[in-house]
């Protein structure tokens, strides 16, 4: 799953790692988690386990990938991870995978 694919919140995940305001990956990973705990009280069912899945990952990702984040390219990286662990959430039972 890609996260434009997402519809609104893969929309505002994807501005929101292009131009939030880091050096470190743990402060993009949250700015991720704050766009999404705003968008969680009006998600779909569906869709709340897999962000409550991304948002308790990707510290933990963007820290293991990356020493810092204020590169565009590197921010284009963080993307594809977000990319790949939606994959991956969307393949577990329950998520629509």
């Amino acid at each position: 799953m890609h996260v434009l694919a997402m519809g609104r919140i893969g929309i505002r995940l994807y501005a929101r790692i292009l131009t939030g305001e880091a050096s470190h990956p743990q402060d993009l990973a949250d700015h991720v988690v704050d766009e999404i705990n705003c968008y969680l009280p009006q998600a779909l069912p569906s869709e709340q386990q897999m962000l409550f899945q991304l948002a308790c990952e990707i510290h933990d990702i963007f820290t293991d990938a990356f020493e810092r984040v204020d590169d565009l390219a590197v921010r284009h990286e963080a993307i594809e991870l977000v990319n790949e662990l939606l994959s991956q959430t969307r393949e577990f039972p329950g998520t629509g995978g």
